[in-house]
């Protein structure tokens, strides 16, 4: 009767672990199957890519003035203003005037720098002040590509307008 009793035992025993390692096989395999990924959220403000829209400008200093664009060509797109200089020179010179240097643009890339007088009235900031007279530009463009790298508007205290309390 013992050996009954033992045999009963080991069987229970061992149907048991085989019906929870079935269970637990069989649960963890409908998990897998139905299972979704995991959503992460998206940072809001993603970083942009070094080089995916911001475009490098690298050293070209050492090219021969006749792959330059000409002075005759950045004073025409400066038609609105009386020229009261225009120099060629490298970015490196600009940026020290200004204190503001842009790490996309090599030190060592040439630029012209455009400096005049717009007569009349000259809207600024995007339409929210107004230089009634005598508005003074400062332009910088690309001595390679004329691409215009952007340019400074002063007005004197006494000729501005400001549309914004």
């Amino acid at each position: 009767m013992k050996r009954i009793c033992t045999t009963v035992n080991i069987f229970t025993i061992t149907s048991l672990s085989a019906f929870i390692f079935a269970s637990t096989s069989t649960l963890l395999l409908v998990q897998t199957v139905t299972a979704k990924p995991v959503q992460t959220k998206k940072p809001v403000n993603q970083p942009i890519p070094f080089n995916s829209r911001v475009r490098i400008y690298p050293a070209n200093n050492s090219l021969p003035a006749s792959r330059l664009i000409t002075i005759e060509n950045v004073i025409n797109k400066s038609s609105k203003m009386q020229i009261t200089e225009a120099k060629l020179t490298r970015y490196e010179e600009f940026a020290a005037k200004i204190g503001e240097y842009k790490s996309s643009i090599s030190n060592n890339r040439m630029v012209w720098i455009v400096t005049g007088f717009v007569q009349g009235e000259l809207r600024m900031s995007r339409g929210k002040s107004i230089c009634t007279d005598n508005a003074k530009l400062v332009e910088l463009t690309d001595a390679e590509t004329g691409d215009s790298f952007g340019r400074s508007i002063y007005c004197p205290p006494k000729n501005e307008i400001n549309f914004m309390p």
